[in-house]
């Protein structure tokens, strides 16, 4: 999508680097290598004429997440390991470099350049994103073979984290930009369109609708767009979308929504709650999105939070509870710093009005009760009706009750 083709092949000694397929040659047969130590390796190859400093591989391997640097020195060692220790040179000061001689006929791909801001309009995250790692690799594939991927769950579930970690792993995708639009403010299901062209600074012309004037911006242009927070506007985001999928052929969109949009090749992936754990044993919490989470969010409060013998229980009984509603869980983990998990835990029972954020989080985020209201008001009467009746069902209900 960048309109630069890295080469089918990059050999050196005996092997061979194939960056389409992401795979590693051995005379001939595949090397074993993890996702990230191929990146890291890539990265060096490309620059091979020169130090790549620690900085600049972090920044190119992990763009959009907080990694330490042990984290990078193991990928370099198991690097150094399967081609040999004199592959990778450490430059004390400068960072590595790749000194294994490249065969002349290898063409190596210019350096990936890093994205500049106006290329994207993308918030800039301001805590870990934790789990999720399977549904974003998931995430990325069905976004390469569809032009609308639609995410979609209960309210507070982390759609737009995992939508904007999404779009952050594209910038390098899209050579006209990635950008986002977030719908939950708008009341007027008209005023969609404007806020897309105010997303992609596109203004408005006397006398041209300003549908055909995004049409006309992003006809040439290879663009990502993500909409978030569609439902309550879910008819007019339909049809901005359905229109400018038909008049831009290298336009990709995202959206997040209660539901989906209904629109032919539209695909959907539903965004499940976090995984909890089996057990309190430390295999199973370490395992637990939902506690690694709890964990994360727990530590920006209170810093020196871990999980011990005496607390294990409390922290699997808050995130089973809360079943593992991202939403939720941040709000729990963020009482650490005034009360114990067991007091936490103990006044779940009234988690609407004990689960609070702080004065600044979005209105639709302060509480769990708002989330669920929001959600609420979204429906029509009747089925507003229907959603009150089934609260007859205190324990859920199947589609026959």
């Amino acid at each position: 999508m960048s309109g630069r083709m890295p080469p089918q092949s990059i050999r050196f000694g005996q092997f061979e680097l194939q960056p389409l397929a992401r795979a590693l040659l051995l005379e001939g047969a595949p090397v074993r290598l993890g996702s990230r130590a191929f990146d890291v390796l890539m990265v060096l190859v490309e620059r091979h004429e020169g130090p790549v400093s620690k900085a600049e591989l972090l920044d190119s391997v992990w763009p959009t997440s907080v990694v330490e640097e042990n984290t990078l020195q193991v990928h370099v060692s198991a690097l150094r390991k399967l081609l040999g220790p004199t592959s990778i040179t450490t430059i004390p000061g400068r960072g590595y470099r790749f000194t294994t001689p490249l065969e002349a006929d290898s063409k190596v791909p210019e350096p990936r350049p890093s994205t500049p801001a106006s290329r994207h309009n993308l918030p800039q995250a301001r805590s870990r994103f934790v789990g999720r790692d399977a549904a974003l690799a998931r995430c990325t594939v069905l976004l390469q073979d569809s032009r609308i991927l639609t995410l979609t769950g209960v309210g507070g579930c982390g759609k737009t984290r995992l939508a904007l970690q999404l779009a952050r792993q594209q910038l390098a995708n899209f050579a006209d930009g990635v950008w986002f639009v977030d719908l939950a403010p708008l009341q007027e299901p008209q005023r969609v369109a404007e806020s897309v062209a105010a997303a992609l600074a596109v203004c408005e012309e006397a006398g041209t609708p300003l549908i055909e004037r995004l049409k006309e911006h992003l006809a040439p242009r290879c663009a990502l767009i993500v909409l978030d927070n569609c439902e309550h506007v879910l008819d007019a985001v339909a049809e901005v979308a359905d229109s400018l999928m038909s008049a831009c052929a290298d336009l990709k969109i995202v959206t997040t929504s209660r539901e989906g949009l209904g629109l032919v090749g539209e695909q959907i992936f539903p965004v499940c709650p976090l995984s909890l754990p089996l057990s309190a044993d430390g295999v199973a919490m370490q395992d637990s999105e939902a506690v690694r989470l709890f964990v994360d969010r727990a530590c920006l409060t209170l810093p020196d939070f871990t999980i011990h013998d005496r607390n294990a229980v409390a922290v699997m009984d808050i995130c089973c509870r809360l079943d593992g509603i991202a939403l939720a869980i941040e709000l729990a983990a963020a009482r650490v710093d005034m009360l114990s998990v067991d007091e936490i835990s103990a006044r779940l029972d009234d988690r609407f009005r004990f689960l609070i954020g702080g004065s600044r989080a979005l209105p639709r985020h302060q509480t769990l009760q708002i989330t669920l209201q929001w959600s609420h008001d979204a429906l029509p009467l009747q089925e507003q009706q229907l959603f009150r009746q089934l609260a007859i069902f205190a324990g859920g209900c199947t589609l026959a009750a």
